[in-house]
């Protein structure tokens, strides 16, 4: 009986994390939708990305500005030729304690438009033995900066089912910034424009 009675118990207690977890989850995703739609109803767009680039870019307007800013000594080609390198200034970085460098491209359409923005970055010192210097410490550096290039609304932490570790999400107007870690080393940053995730709810910005 007492056994009986202690699997019963365990069952329930089980039973009850579950549904805790998932009204969690539930609670992450409608503040997030409740943000997107906030941000949609506002109908202000917003377009600015990194270093003087926008959404509508198209991918040859995007070659030709990272080529005006290869002249003028503040980026370099990325690992493989696959991105474009930028290494944070002073101005950037509020904490400039360490080196960080920005490997970015754009994302494109089919009619070849720049609809968001791929970010990678790491501490330039970065060493497997200096967990000082690992993506952890990196997020906070990084949503301060991001508040400060991009000001407005604060980050939302919400779970990811495709991701381990928490995601960092950010919406101004048709705007959105995404943080998460990527390993030990990398912190991942994308930049979407919800017009075309969502153009239902996006149609009347201007």
């Amino acid at each position: 009986m007492m056994k009986y009675n202690f699997m019963k118990y365990r069952k329930l207690i089980l039973l009850s994390s579950f549904l805790l977890g998932i009204a969690s989850l539930i609670s992450c995703e409608s503040e997030y939708t409740k943000t997107v739609n906030r941000e949609a109803d506002k109908g202000v767009l917003k377009d600015s990305l990194v270093l003087g680039m926008s959404f509508g870019y198209t991918k040859q307007d995007f070659f030709d500005h990272c080529w005006k800013l290869n002249n003028k000594g503040l980026v370099t080609q990325g690992p493989n030729n696959r991105s474009v390198q930028y290494q944070l200034s002073s101005n950037d970085n509020n904490q400039n304690l360490t080196a960080i460098l920005m490997l970015f491209y754009g994302n494109f359409n089919e009619n070849n438009i720049m609809t968001g923005m791929d970010m990678e970055f790491s501490y330039k010192a970065w060493a497997p033995w200096n967990d000082d210097l690992y993506s952890d410490k990196l997020v906070p550096v990084l949503i301060d900066t991001l508040l400060r290039w991009f000001p407005g609304n604060r980050f939302m932490s919400i779970k990811s089912d495709k991701l381990d570790s928490d995601t960092y999400v950010k919406v101004d107007g048709n705007r959105q910034i995404m943080v998460y870690p990527k390993g030990i080393k990398n912190v991942v940053v994308k930049i979407e424009d919800l017009k075309y995730k969502y153009p239902e709810k996006f149609k009347q910005s201007k």
